[in-house]
């Protein structure tokens, strides 16, 4: 069931509270799961909100979000390169990579566009690839 719940759109553990709650009361114990799941964090953060105009001029409170940002970089980091292992198998899609973010860094342009240029890259340069495995194979 987890390994299904993987395959499913929205996020991974409401999709298996779903299930596994499906599984044991029916919709009803799905749903309910669901909403465990969801609910106190939803609580926890909107409290936190709240409370974070109190909180924001204090010293120790504005040290640690300081020390937070020191790590969000390389936590990013990390996550581009894991996605840049499985989503970049081809030399050329690197070289899109490298210009899409080029062009986003120094150039005035919509990010949507860049989206659009590497989906469009992507499907010519795996086409390409594809019609290139099968001309090797239909030639044997």
């Amino acid at each position: 069931m987890t390994s299904l719940a993987k395959s499913l759109p929205g996020a991974m553990i409401c999709n298996v509270a779903m299930l596994y709650g499906y599984r044991a009361g029916g919709l009803l114990g799905g749903l309910l799961c669901v909403l465990g799941m969801s609910v106190p964090p939803m609580v926890i953060l909107i409290l936190i909100s709240f409370c974070y105009s109190a909180f924001r001029n204090n010293h120790w409170v504005m040290a640690a979000m300081e020390g937070m940002q020191a790590a969000v970089i390389p936590i990013i980091g990390s996550a581009v390169i894991g996605m840049a292992k499985g989503s970049l198998p081809y030399p050329p899609c690197i070289v899109v990579a490298l210009v899409c973010f080029a062009a986003y860094m120094f150039l005035p342009i919509n990010p949507i566009f860049l989206v659009l240029i590497g989906v469009v890259s992507g499907l010519l340069i795996g086409a390409y690839d594809e019609r290139k495995e099968v001309g090797i194979h239909g030639a044997s």
